[in-house]
């Protein structure tokens, strides 16, 4: 239904721009796209105060803010728990909604999002919200190797998911993508070497399949972090405890099980043993 009445309005939008020429119809449909995007950045409230979010920049990312407080109460949670000034690594942080809302909390983050255009739309956000200084975002990916690949996109639109790396398919095993964009890869204890980062106190990876590649490439970090928080789904909640559990456990780690059936179902939570 919202498919339908796009094309109308955009039908409608067509014919009363028809007459104008080229370069003002440009400026037509430029000004009007500024005046939807203002009329409708929605104000997500939480509890540590509201997030802006440009919602009319991708179906996904609309979707996301108007259910923030609903789609994934335990990684809220999860965040809630955190004393004041920890570090949280947010890898596969989308357009920055999650890490903004650390950043209310008082947490120090660094936003980890390969994706252009999701990068794109994160740095807008951070600049929307105000918390540039407590959020640091960096556009690159993480693997079980240092390298420059390709990241594969499933859809251009910002926040959207299904990408893969270095040709693995994503966690649901599909391959078909529109684009092929270059990115710097690193194993996550490369990078934080590399410019002589402190390690996280707190993990979140949220990278559409190849969770267990970055979980390979980070064992000092996962020695270090107090709690880990990982999307499973698909491929990779049948193959867990191959894929995912190892490094996991090498470090210590251990799950707490009552947060695999809370909330979306699709998050499960490794604390220091």
């Amino acid at each position: 239904m919202s498919r339908s009445i796009a094309r109308m309005l955009h039908g409608v939008v067509n014919v009363l721009t028809a007459p104008q020429g080229p370069a003002r119809r440009a400026m037509t449909l430029s000004r009007l796209a500024e005046r939807l995007e203002a009329a409708q950045t929605h104000q997500i409230e939480t509890r540590h105060g509201p997030i802006k979010a440009l919602t009319l920049r991708g179906p996904h990312l609309a979707a996301a803010a108007v259910g923030f407080a609903d789609e994934e109460p335990e990684l809220l949670s999860w965040i809630d728990g955190f004393e004041a000034g920890s570090i949280l690594w947010d890898v596969g942080a989308a357009t920055g909604l999650f890490a903004i809302y650390a950043a209310r909390r008082g947490i120090k983050v660094m936003a980890f999002e390969p994706k252009g255009t999701s990068f794109g739309v994160l740095v807008e956000h951070l600049a929307l919200n105000g918390v540039g200084d407590r959020v640091f975002p960096v556009c690159v990916a993480f693997s079980d190797k240092t390298r420059t690949t390709h990241l594969q996109l499933h859809q251009l639109a910002a926040g959207s998911g299904g990408n893969s790396i270095d040709g693995q398919p994503n966690q649901f095993g599909e391959h078909a993508y529109v684009f092929n964009q270059g990115v710097l890869a690193y194993r996550m204890d490369d990078f934080a070497s590399a410019f002589g980062l402190p390690h996280p106190d707190h993990l979140k990876i949220d990278v559409d399949g190849v969770e267990g590649l970055i979980l390979r490439g980070a064992p000092g970090i996962l020695k270090s972090v107090r709690s880990v928080l990982i999307e499973v789904e698909g491929d990779n909640a049948a193959e867990a405890a191959s894929r995912i559990e190892p490094p996991l456990k090498v470090a210590g780690l251990v799950e707490d099980m009552a947060v695999r059936s809370a909330g979306s179902g699709r998050n499960r939570l490794y604390r220091r043993a």
